[in-house]
């Protein structure tokens, strides 16, 4: 069984960070309409079981040919986390984005979810190693996994929508969004951090 469940927080800060998978639902949303952009959620969902299950299924694979390849991959998850909410801070690029993404089907979504790095901060990095030693366990987190990335998404679809109306009327500017989630990722994931070293 999993012995700790704070991988629960960090699950929560990664996937509300601003990234190409969010920030392409905050676009679907203000330009499609939440009802409109809500069956896209599916295929993000899919596109991160799948992404994070054929990476870990690499992960095991390989362990015996090198060993250290997790590590490797524990520590770039880590500088990645640093140095993504550090980007953060200084980014606000969901307008252009919305500009040039005001369409968007479930393959795109699927498509951009499976290449997305947050994928290999969750296999890698995230979930616990009990993730992988037995189906139930599988099941388990990835059944937790599923009911953080479902309000996730609803806030950003949201909270982008929000802040892409523009107007006299917006309460929410794109800066505060993103150093919001700077400040959300930093702490959410000091546990996993910390258990790294």
């Amino acid at each position: 069984m999993i012995e700790s469940w704070l991988f629960i927080f960090a699950m929560f800060a990664v996937l509300l960070i601003p990234g190409p998978t969010n920030a392409l639902l905050a676009s679907a949303a203000h330009h499609q309409g939440i009802l409109k952009t809500l069956r896209l959620i599916p295929a993000e969902l899919l596109g991160y079981v799948y992404g994070i299950s054929i990476l870990a299924l690499l992960i095991h694979l390989t362990m015996p040919a090198w060993p250290s390849l997790v590590h490797i991959l524990h520590v770039a998850s880590a500088v990645y986390v640093l140095w993504l909410a550090f980007h953060l801070w200084k980014s606000s690029d969901l307008e252009k984005h919305s500009q040039s993404h005001q369409r968007l089907n479930p393959q795109q979504l699927f498509l951009s979810t499976l290449k997305n790095p947050k994928v290999i901060l969750f296999s890698a990095g995230i979930f616990p190693a009990e993730t992988w030693d037995s189906f139930e366990n599988y099941a388990l987190v990835l059944g937790v996994f599923c009911l953080c990335l479902i309000p996730c998404s609803l806030l950003w679809m949201y909270a982008g929508r929000a802040v892409l109306t523009g107007g006299k009327r917006r309460k929410l500017s794109t800066d505060q969004l993103y150093k919001a989630s700077a400040m959300l990722l930093m702490l959410c994931m000091l546990p996993v951090i910390l258990q790294f070293f």
